[in-house]
């Protein structure tokens, strides 16, 4: 599926400043490119325990959250000049907005838990808040954004990677690679490509075993790389698997009407429409729908509906400051004030009228985001 939406500037959409960023900016400044953000390890004041292995070119460190933003840490380990990894193990206080610069690398993203979503689009923001692995490229000057939901533990993996390095490691030509793969290492200019797929059992245990490195210095290093080729051989599997799924579980009509769906719910937010109201809408039962949407899409269609109306609300309070708060909340569903107070504080960490101070990063997540093309199988989402 390809949305098409405006490519915004590197001055539109960067954040005004490091404060409130991840990784990136606490290593190189707002707006930094992954690779840029290794390189400043040496220097980067923030870094601790730095690990080398010069024999097969490792360096690893660790980078802890400061106290009065939260706790936990980053465990960065740059395998070669290809690999970088991140692991992630923090709760931040507030949510925290950062900007990905394209660099036309690969990132598999292997979520254990928390809450962190990319701005894959204006409309269609991307919510991992499950166990879920998601693999997407994003070329080179092509601009996103993610932001992490305040005090929620995040337990992640991150492996981004050049494209050659999947080749020349693990498949022998990229006509050989299933299609869906073959469609993230071909990576359009301009348009960014993602698929998410189930974490299985396997993934799990061996992305927990890499969160939870028992090993300190060079062991430490082994360690990371071992079970960093180990995840990729799963997530390539994991490919060659959908390929040969059975696909009978959803048709492409069911596709088609679970996609109807989800544009319904874009495009009605007030009144919030029912599960039955979108049934009727997309000629679909009510209990199939539930079903598949979630196992399609990875969430309810209750919870759907409310990112999208959170989204626009943000939208209105941002853009529209003249606009009471109470009229915010009628034009996204909600009758009454209170209500809507309640539900944006609980989606995005801060009050409506708050949004609207010049010291909120919230803003920063209105910036459009560029075309994207979203690989869908019918085993996508599912469970493991």
């Amino acid at each position: 599926m390809i949305l098409p939406d405006r490519k915004p500037s590197m001055q539109e959409s960067r954040p005004k400043a490091a404060a409130g960023g991840l990784v990136r900016a606490a290593l190189a400044g707002a707006g930094h490119s992954l690779a840029e953000a290794f390189a400043n390890l040496d220097r980067a004041p923030e870094i601790q325990q730095i690990t080398r292995h010069p024999q097969r070119k490792l360096i690893g460190a660790r980078l802890a959250v400061k106290p009065e933003e939260g706790q936990g840490y980053w465990d960065l380990t740059q395998i070669g000049e290809d690999v970088y990894v991140a692991v992630l193990n923090f709760a931040y206080k507030d949510p925290r907005v950062e900007m990905l610069p394209g660099d036309g690398l690969i990132q598999f993203y292997f979520k254990l838990c928390g809450d962190l979503t990319m701005g894959v689009s204006r409309t269609e923001p991307l919510r991992l808040n499950r166990p879920s692995l998601l693999v997407y490229s994003q070329p080179a000057g092509l601009d996103l954004q993610e932001w992490t939901a305040p005090s929620v533990r995040e337990r992640s993996v991150a492996i981004t990677l050049r494209p050659r390095f999947l080749l020349e490691n693990f498949l022998s030509a990229v006509v050989d690679a299933p299609p869906q793969l073959q469609a993230l290492i071909s990576v359009s200019p301009g348009q960014l490509r993602y698929c998410q797929l189930p974490l299985t059992t396997t993934m799990f245990e061996i992305a927990t075993r890499l969160v939870d490195n028992p090993y300190t210095g060079i062991i430490s290093l082994l360690h990371t790389e071992a079970l960093t080729m180990e995840l990729l051989c799963t997530a390539v599997a994991g490919f060659s698997t959908l390929e040969h799924s059975p696909s009978k579980e959803y048709s492409d009509i069911d596709l088609r009407c679970l996609h109807a769906a989800r544009n319904f719910l874009m495009k009605h937010l007030s009144p919030a429409p029912t599960i039955r109201h979108v049934a009727r809408a997309v000629g679909m039962n009510e209990t199939y729908l539930k079903r598949g949407f979630r196992a399609v899409f990875g969430e309810t269609l209750f919870a759907f509906s409310v990112r999208c109306r959170m989204q626009e609300a943000l939208t209105l309070l941002v853009r529209e400051p003249r606009l009471p708060v109470a009229r915010v909340a009628e034009a996204v569903g909600y009758s009454h004030q209170t209500s809507f107070a309640t539900a944006f504080r609980r989606h995005f960490g801060i009050c409506p009228k708050d949004a609207r101070s010049p010291r909120s990063r919230l803003p920063g997540l209105l910036n459009g985001a560029s075309p994207v093309t979203r690989i869908v199988t019918s085993a996508e989402g599912a469970e493991p």
